[in-house]
């Protein structure tokens, strides 16, 4: 066999290390490095946030429902009961009614998933009230009702009048209002978002 078919076979490398093993013995392979996995995804910051009902806060207030609905209906029974003055049992009544309705609207809504608010690079979008995108670029300012995680609406400043479907009929103006109670979302969370995705937009105090 010639030195270059020696060289070329695999087992030839032993020759390029200037030595050959005992007849016999097998020569052990090299240790096998762990392989790393990366997932190039695995620390990236999303750029799309997605706000869906907040499951707890719609419990507590189906439960705050259908206590009021209890109430009421327990002081109708027993003014029915009592032989109490009809139309005041009839309102009473209507009261639990209004209540018990009230409260089956919310269980509806807290197993609902489906997602209700998107915000990302190009703008905030409210599933709940048209389904609208508003660019960044139109958005001067945002502010929450109130400080803490008990703040139930973002303010939105607009450069501009906002959609028909995010107009206020009552307040008017530039001012687009997001109701955040329902979401599962606190407002300092949802405004850090904001912050993050938009950094131009000024965030009142």
């Amino acid at each position: 066999m010639s030195r270059s078919c020696l060289l070329e076979h695999p087992s030839s490398d032993l020759a390029s290390r200037g030595h050959l093993l005992p007849q016999g013995e097998k020569e052990e392979p090299p240790p096998s490095r762990p392989l790393m996995l990366y997932s190039p995804t695995s620390k990236a910051t999303p750029m799309s946030v997605e706000l869906r009902n907040s499951p707890t806060n719609k419990f507590s207030s189906v439960a705050g429902s259908l206590l009021m609905a209890a109430i009421f209906g327990f002081y109708a029974l027993k003014g029915l009961v009592n032989g109490a003055d009809g139309g005041r049992v009839f309102f009473v009544a209507l009261l639990a009614l209004g209540f018990l309705g009230f409260g089956g609207y919310l269980a509806r809504g807290a197993f609902d998933t489906s997602v209700k608010v998107v915000l990302d690079e190009n703008g905030f979008r409210d599933r709940r009230r048209g389904d609208v995108l508003v660019p960044w670029d139109k958005v001067q300012s945002v502010r929450l009702s109130s400080p803490g995680k008990g703040s139930g609406v973002v303010s939105f400043e607009l450069n501009e009048a906002p959609p028909d479907a995010l107009a206020n009929a009552l307040f008017g103006g530039n001012t687009v209002r997001m109701e955040i109670n329902s979401l599962d979302m606190s407002g300092p969370d949802i405004v850090a978002e904001i912050e993050r995705l938009a950094p131009h937009v000024v965030v009142g105090r």
